[in-house]
């Protein structure tokens, strides 16, 4: 069985045993929210030990990105260099002693310098982006509300609104929805069957937020991304509060708290 720690899980390895008859599993966006968080000398401290404890754990990457992993499921061929940039800062940091000596670290990759000060502001843009995207559930009228909340959504329905997101990336990437391209896209992508969780996840938080006309959490973008790694996961490890207010019936993953894990595979 394999279970996917999130990156509040990855700041707590030292507390999990080296066996626990899982194979534990992160990612490149775990990698780089803990990079991103190097804001203060204490910080750094506690993440570049994570980021060491990954390491020495032999604890599987999958060293994709939320695009590149978008971009396969759609049998596209975007190019990523923020993946190896991520992996080589990765390393270049686990050497460093000190947060001054962290800072001046710079990977050459792409064309891009890589650093800390620029996952910080990649992590930001994010956020910016994830909020702005999300903004337009706060312009719902309150008779579509009602309607919302008189008629609650099915796993049918979900997929459904899943299907319309799926052809919203395409159309990012520039697949014109008419083209040969867009039509064997959508066939290599419900063929394999990639990242349902992650597309349910987004499509039930927006008819959710639809509903409750609530303002989206400031890393509710972040949370919902990590579900694009969890296709042939067993366990999704986290603390973060987003992931019990979901429906779980929909998710072929099953999510639980850091304790819930503890107590399950590694209690004394």
């Amino acid at each position: 069985m394999k279970a996917y720690l999130d990156t509040n899980i990855l700041r707590q390895l030292n507390k999990i045993p080296e066996k626990t008859g899982l194979e534990l599993i992160c990612s490149q966006l775990g990698i780089m929210e803990l990079i991103s968080g190097m804001t203060s000398e204490t910080e750094f401290l506690i993440r570049k030990s994570a980021l060491g404890n990954i390491k020495s754990r032999n604890i599987s990457i999958i060293w994709e990105s939320t695009l590149t992993l978008q971009s396969k499921a759609f049998a596209l061929d975007v190019p990523d260099y923020d993946v190896p940039a991520t992996q080589m800062l990765m390393d270049a940091l686990i050497q460093t002693e000190t947060f001054e000596e962290a800072k001046k670290i710079g990977i050459d990759h792409g064309g891009n310098t890589y650093s800390i000060a620029t996952f910080i502001d990649y992590d930001n843009m994010l956020v910016d982006d994830s909020l702005d995207a999300f903004s337009g559930t706060l312009k719902i009228s309150k008779e579509d509300r009602k309607t919302l909340r008189d008629q609650p959504y099915c796993a049918h329905i979900i997929d459904d609104y899943a299907k319309l997101i799926a052809s919203e990336f395409l159309q990012k990437y520039g697949v014109e929805k008419s083209s040969d391209r867009y039509a064997k896209s959508i066939e290599h992508f419900n063929k394999f069957g990639s990242l349902k969780n992650y597309l349910r996840c987004l499509a039930s938080y927006t008819l959710d937020a639809m509903e409750g006309g609530g303002p989206s959490g400031k890393n509710d973008g972040f949370d919902i991304a990590h579900l694009a790694y969890v296709d042939d996961i067993d366990f999704f490890v986290s603390n973060d509060k987003i992931y019990r207010r979901l429906k779980k019936d929909l998710y072929s993953v099953k999510f639980i708290t850091f304790d819930e894990f503890a107590w399950h595979f590694f209690r004394n």
